[in-house]
């Protein structure tokens, strides 16, 4: 069946987007081949053009897209940088002038004339540089690519390509820092580069500079708002923020734009899983196994979003195939380990535990042992990692249980009494009117957006923030930090000669993560342990009556979901308004529910070690 000329289109973009630049091209050409002035289809192909470092092809086709479409910007702008390049300084003058004339942006234009400028005062590369330096970066020979890109920046200082590529050399050698700055150089050099803005987001992203990252992946699309890679790199980023419903309008925006784009299709399925939209994510992932079936992520995702739906077969099957695809696949490893553990086949889940090998894994590992009353081969085996995992919390959760159940010490050292080092205090032993203060915090996380029952979280009949309340903090949260901060002091003092390695390994930096909790009647949150944290702390701002039955307490226990004794001691604690508590995070700790048709609001944090990175 013969394609139209927007599905040829369509399906060229896609390709374009995809790197198969030799089918783009046939896609673009069968479009001209009927309809010779098409613009689109001519501005593209000069654009695939000059991607290949092809600008002196490129020109006739840009100038065949303006003279059917002259009040188009962005066809100005790649038919004047195209211009630069070949060194066309005169014809790039004209074409100044007369995309002046029609109107387009003088911001835009100016940024070109300084481009203009430095381009006109030198020289630039010759083509088979270029081509060398891209053949190099393609074939991941980076050591090459970032030798001549070197030798071609400093030879070449306002010409922004082999920046480029420097900075994409830089990021794929894991030197993220260096990165940023040629990918700032790039940018520099010149302002109207979409793709050069992009890089530069994504190296943010990946530096944690998440505000400063989705201001670049914004520019990069007002440059070119058919960019499908920003609106998919900006996703990713607002993604991490916990903005999950911009993240999927995002990725739909790049969708829209590339609808053969795998990667897009997978991570949809990731925000529309966390808030609970788990059909939709499903037919996310098995769009994006569609377009690429060796995509072992997405197989592992959509195992996830299966065993979410009670549909265990297939999620045991979608993760078999993810490790197929993917021998090393640790997540994949895990997930299938755990739903075979769920399924009681402890056995099979310990070995799938092992090959994986993962600071979880070996704590779930553990849990296996138990299961099958493997008890000695538990002591072995901490003795054996105790140096590799004295700050496993998962293992230490476990190692503080079983040392109570046997009446002996395992060789884990982080904190092997965890209930003898909860310490309570109250906001008034900080401020005077602690009761304005609360009011006053409870009305600013109003402003903050929570999920109902989040996918993957404890809360049940009730809200839950996903951003990290002390990243960019408000006022309010400024003080209620620096409230946790000087608590903190006061603990590590009361604790400081205690010789576990929860204490003699204190955390340096207060790096704190907080969220708050809205819990509604019936909520609660169920039995857990923070596997990254190294302390926990509740700052409990609304409180509901205990009725004499402990509703809404916080009870504190050994036992987690894969072993318990009824044996095992339990500490229940009924909060009051201001009351902060805090705890080791290998405690398991959980909320008695409530029937009282109220709310209960709390802020949480975990102070992280050193090695976390939020």
């Amino acid at each position: 069946m013969e394609l139209t000329t927007d599905q040829a289109l369509q399906q060229g973009v896609a390709a374009h987007k995809e790197g198969r630049f030799q089918e783009a091209e046939r896609l673009y050409r069968a479009i001209l081949k009927t309809q010779p002035m098409h613009p689109v289809a001519n501005h593209n192909l000069g654009v695939l053009a000059v991607s290949l470092n092809k600008s002196e092809a490129a020109l006739p086709l840009f100038k065949a897209a303006l003279e059917v479409s002259p009040n188009i910007e962005q066809y100005w702008l790649s038919y004047i940088d195209a211009l630069i390049k070949e060194n066309q300084f005169e014809n790039a003058k004209q074409a100044l002038e007369q995309g002046k004339n029609r109107g387009v942006a003088s911001e835009k234009f100016d940024a070109l004339s300084q481009q203009l400028m430095s381009a006109s005062d030198g020289a630039s590369p010759s083509q088979s540089q270029l081509n060398s330096l891209l053949e190099h970066y393609q074939n991941g020979r980076y050591g090459d690519a970032e030798k001549l890109a070197i030798s071609i920046s400093k030879q070449f200082p306002r010409h922004n390509f082999s920046l480029k590529v420097l900075g994409e050399v830089l990021k794929q050698t894991g030197r993220i820092s260096e990165s940023l700055v040629a990918s700032q150089k790039a940018v520099g050099i010149n302002p109207q580069d979409a793709e050069a803005h992009n890089n530069l987001g994504a190296t943010l992203q990946k530096l944690g500079r998440l505000e400063e990252a989705e201001a670049s992946c914004r520019q990069a699309i007002a440059l070119q708002p058919d960019y499908a890679g920003a609106d998919y790199n900006l996703g990713v980023i607002l993604q991490e923020l916990g903005r999950l419903e911009e993240a999927e309008a995002s990725y739909r925006q790049a969708i829209g734009l590339e609808p053969d784009f795998a990667e897009a299709h997978y991570n949809l399925g990731i925000p529309l899983q966390e808030l609970g939209r788990l059909e939709e994510a499903e037919a996310s992932y098995r769009q994006a196994i569609a377009l690429k079936p060796d995509f072992a992520e997405a197989h592992n995702y959509l195992g996830n979003t299966l065993k979410e739906l009670r549909k265990l077969d297939e999620a045991e099957a979608s993760y078999r195939q993810a490790i197929a695809l993917k021998h090393d696949y640790a997540d994949a490893l895990l997930n299938r380990g755990q739903l075979l553990f769920d399924k009681g086949e402890f056995e099979v889940a310990l070995r799938d535990f092992d090959f994986c090998n993962t600071k979880d894994s070996r704590a779930r590992a553990l849990s296996s042992l138990y299961s099958l009353g493997r008890i000695e081969d538990i002591y072995k085996r901490i003795e054996t990692l105790s140096e590799e995992d004295d700050e496993n919390i998962r293992i230490a959760a476990i190692a503080s249980f079983l040392a109570e159940k046997e009446k002996k010490d395992t060789a884990h050292n982080f904190c092997k009494n965890p209930i003898e080092f909860i310490h309570f205090s109250n906001i008034s032993s900080h401020l005077e009117d602690s009761n304005l203060f609360v009011t006053e915090v409870i009305e600013d996380l109003l402003n903050i957006k929570t999920n109902w029952e989040p996918v993957n979280r404890t809360t049940r009949k009730g809200f839950q923030s996903r951003i990290n309340l002390f990243r960019n903090p408000s006022e309010k949260m400024r003080h209620l930090k620096a409230i946790i901060v000087d608590e903190l002091d006061s603990y590590y003092l009361k604790f400081k000669n205690d010789s576990c390695s929860y204490i003699q390994k204190w955390p340096s930096e207060k790096n704190l993560y907080g969220w708050h909790v809205i819990l509604k009647q019936q909520g609660h949150q169920t039995a857990h342990i923070h596997a990254s944290g190294w302390l926990s702390g509740v700052i409990y701002l609304k409180v509901v009556p205990s009725l004499g039955k402990d509703e809404g307490a916080i009870e504190f226990s050994l036992n987690g979901d894969d072993y318990s004794d009824v044996d095992s001691p339990k500490i229940t604690y009924q909060p009051k308004s201001g009351d902060i508590v805090f705890f080791p995070s290998s405690l398991h700790h959980r909320t008695i529910p409530f029937t009282t048709d109220t709310d209960r609001i709390i802020v949480a944090f975990d102070l992280m070690p050193k090695s976390a990175n939020h």
